[in-house]
């Protein structure tokens, strides 16, 4: 039996057999003059490549290697459903295909480090995205935040609005003295969270050294604009770049400036984004894209005329590295472009365990008629949260226009919008995601984990998503009576460590939900701890009462009511028209370990005897739901790796079972070379756990104060085994 580690992103193993032609690329050893057709045959270019896929089965394999190609229109590719065209990987290979070229400076010059530590070099064409090592640096901006140590995200590092700034003129706070920085900011890039959930970007179009305030041109719309509420941050100046990490670029004289991380010259090891899309996708059938990554480039899929037809687009294993960026340092106040995936109407695509990671703007916008998005990660996206020129309904890390969405098994972590999936057609089925840490560093007002528009609402299934640790809402029906949404249901999801969970609209079904520890701070609802569980009877001062039709059952949470009362003062209990079985006391009294997320009811709980929350009471039971994305090997442990809080009197170890594994080995010890090193035949070898089960029940006591190991192995034949990670926890 061999034991494989692979990559933590696994791959799928697609087949070779093709129905079609097999054509290859290899970018080191092909020559478009060749045929194709073998790999000692193979082309040189992506493009060539795809030219050449005509009919159905045709196929599409790149060797390994970058690959920087100029943007190319795919159009007229029609597989079938039984033999789509397929653009793939060559074997296990994962070619990048780059929107990024190597900085080199222009004729016979060099880089030349000032007396700053900063480098510079006049170069050939406009870039606007720039990496060192593969490191993305930060635009030169003030205050100074860094992509490298992620302080981006975080909103300590922007500066604040005073309460006297109007629109079109922000007065600084003081906090951050722009006075005091002794620059003059005229003609600088603003990014303006002035809007709540609406960010913008402007040009300052006045500005002296040593005044407290800058005038933008405001053409933004009817936003809510609260002075004391608004941040901004300030890019692309010269003047700015003071950090080690920034860069920028001057494109009258096409110079330029970089401050590297190590002080070493950026020579061989600095690229700059030239390219927005590698592929614009448009009138292609059954048209499949696996085991591929895109570093600073994207695709879009949208029908380019009234007659094209888009269906059957899939994505698989797709790897999208700082795939969108915005032109800021080109003195653009445009959004980005991001990633867009439009079938034409009445279509769908397939979106499967690919990653997101490190955009500026929307990590992915969509639409479709039942679009399946499952298995993928969406980490560090969208820190400057600038999406819209205009004010509107708010956008986040994930945006689907589609109707009859599956969106199960994501992982969103770590992401800067305020909202982190919004759907906005009916149907929607939303299962088994895990969100956590979403707009984490407060860069926008409002928003919630999955933020359900009014029209997704209708039909909706919402259940087994565990949403955390954010200062938004975990989960919410949102509207604004009269306009509101109807017939949406959310069942058996965990929120904790957030706003918690909010019912707006009429008709809902709210089953067997748990929530606790709402987080409460100035950049949530304002309600303080007024509920976690909230099913709201008025919106505010609304007159219009909601939720008469709600049905609100079985559901556990340490504070559930109805929204705030004036008079008398106080709240009101939980609005709808069946509102039972549903207990509101401290969740930490009925499950075995709220904060190390093991959430069954204990054996005295009293959500036991009428079934109250997301999970129920078994003893023995083998089976415990995990949510998010799963790997090729073993991950979210339960309790999670490295806690120190565990209860001695645990029973039971949790773990999500590995992607198409149903057989599991388990390992325990408390020696962490032991249990590293440990086989079938050690002491340290427990059980074999199988029919997917992901419970193994401890067959030691635990004593306080001692620090466990364990490890759980992933089979997936009796030929291949996926060796888990050593994970820890310390007993209280």
């Amino acid at each position: 039996m061999k034991e494989i580690i692979l990559l933590s992103v696994f791959l799928i193993a697609f087949p070779l057999i093709a129905s079609g032609t097999v054509y290859f690329v290899d970018r080191e050893k092909g020559n478009d003059f060749n045929t194709g057709e073998r790999i000692k045959q193979a082309f040189a270019t992506i493009t060539k490549c795809i030219k050449t896929l005509n009919r159905p089965g045709d196929e599409c394999h790149i060797r390994q290697g970058r690959y920087h190609e100029p943007q190319f229109q795919i159009s007229g590719k029609k597989g079938t459903l039984s033999q789509p065209i397929i653009i793939r990987g060559y074997g296990e290979e994962i070619p990048i295909i780059d929107g990024t070229i190597p900085i080199i400076p222009r004729g016979k010059s060099s880089w030349k480090r000032g007396k700053d530590g900063i480098y510079s070099a006049k170069i050939e064409r406009d870039i606007w995205q720039l990496f060192v090592d593969g490191e993305m640096m930060t635009n030169a901006r003030w205050p100074n935040a860094l992509w490298s140590d992620k302080t981006v995200f975080l909103n300590k590092y922007w500066a604040k609005s005073s309460s006297r700034s109007t629109r079109g003129k922000m007065v600084d706070s003081g906090e951050k003295n722009l006075t005091g920085s002794g620059i003059d900011v005229t003609g600088a890039v603003a990014i303006l969270n002035v809007g709540s959930f609406n960010t913008f970007t402007a040009i300052v179009q006045s500005h002296r050294s040593g005044q407290n305030f800058f005038t933008y041109k405001d053409n933004f719309g009817a936003i809510k604009f609260k002075p004391g509420h608004n941040q901004y941050f300030l890019e692309d100046k010269m003047e700015f770049l003071d950090n080690a990490g920034e860069w920028f670029y001057d494109k009258t004289t096409k110079t330029v400036y970089v401050k590297t991380m190590d002080g070493k010259s950026p020579e061989g090891r600095i690229r700059g984004k030239v390219q927005t899309y590698a592929f614009t996708i448009s009138n292609c059938q059954y048209l499949h894209f696996k085991q591929l990554s895109f570093f600073g480039t994207t695709i879009k899929a949208r029908p380019t005329h009234k007659r094209d037809i888009i269906r059957g687009l899939s994505f698989h294993s797709i790897n999208f590295k700082f795939p969108s960026y915005s032109m800021r340092m080109l003195g653009s106040t445009s959004p980005p472009s991001w990633t867009i995936i439009e079938p034409s109407r009445g279509n769908n695509f397939q979106l499967i365990n690919s990653t997101f990671y490190g955009t500026d703007g929307l990590a992915l916008q969509y639409s479709g008629d039942g679009s399946l998005l499952q298995n993928n990660l969406f980490e560090y996206n969208d820190w400057s949260v600038a999406l819209v020129r205009t004010k509107m309904g708010g956008l986040g890390t994930i945006v689907s226009n589609g109707i009859n969405d599956q969106f199960v098994r994501n992982t969103l972590r770590f992401n800067g919008a305020s909202a982190g999936f919004r759907p906005s057609g009916r149907n929607p089925v939303i299962k088994l995601n895990h969100i956590h840490h979403q707009c984490w560093g407060i860069l926008q007002h409002d928003g919630s984990g999955i933020q359900f528009q009014i029209g997704a609402q209708t039909n909706a299934l919402c259940r087994n998503n565990w949403v955390h640790s954010s200062p938004k809402y975990g989960l919410r029906f949102d509207g604004q009576p009269p306009r509101v949404g109807r017939g949406g249901t959310m069942k058996e999801n965990v929120v904790w460590r957030s706003g918690g969970i909010m019912i707006k609209g009429e008709s809902h079904t709210v089953l067997n939900n748990l929530a606790f520890d709402k987080r409460n701070d100035k950049s949530g609802d304002q309600q303080g701890a007024g509920c976690s569980l909230c099913v709201l009877k008025f919106v505010r001062s609304n007159p219009v009462e909601i939720n008469k039709q709600t049905e609100v059952l079985r559901n556990a949470a340490d504070v559930a009511n109805g929204g705030k009362r004036k008079k008398p003062r106080g709240t009101y209990p939980l609005a709808g028209s069946r509102v039972a079985f549903n207990i509101v006391s401290n969740v930490r009294e009925q499950v075995e370990d709220a904060d190390n997320m093991d959430f069954r009811p204990r054996k005295d709980s009293k959500y036991i005897k009428d079934d109250v929350g997301p999970y129920r009471y078994d003893p023995n039971g083998r089976f415990y739901w995990i949510p998010g994305r799963q790997l090729y090997k073993t991950s979210t442990p339960v309790p999670p790796d490295g806690s120190k809080s565990v209860k001695s009197v645990r029973d039971a170890v949790m773990w999500l079972n590995a992607f198409g594994a149903s057989t599991h080995h388990v390992y325990f010890g408390t020696d962490k070379s032991k249990v590293a090193d440990a086989s079938r035949n050690s002491a340290e070898y427990k059980e074999k756990i199988t029919a997917d089960g992901n419970v193994y029940y401890l067959k030691e006591s635990l004593s306080s104060r001692s620090t466990y190991y364990w490890r759980v192995d992933a089979e997936s034949d009796e030929k291949t085994i996926y060796k888990g990670d050593v994970w820890s926890f310390q007993t209280k």
